[in-house]
């Protein structure tokens, strides 16, 4: 079994490349075991839709003057 610190680079990482399949295997299989990369699980999803909702310095500003 994978440790915690392991489990949360396997998540950090599928979250910007496709986990192979033996990586997704080991994540799932500690994540059943384990309640505190449970719930770091689901605060990265949390902070990663915050983070694409967030709007960036340009929204909102189309078509004013920037003078």
């Amino acid at each position: 079994m994978i440790s915690c610190k392991e489990a949360s680079w396997l998540m950090s990482e599928g979250l910007d490349k496709q986990l192979g399949f033996a990586q997704r295997i080991q994540l799932r299989l500690h994540m059943m075991m384990c309640t505190s990369c449970s719930r770091v699980q689901r605060q990265f999803a949390f902070l990663r839709r915050a983070a694409q909702r967030y709007p960036g310095p340009d929204d909102g500003d189309e078509g004013k003057d920037q003078s």
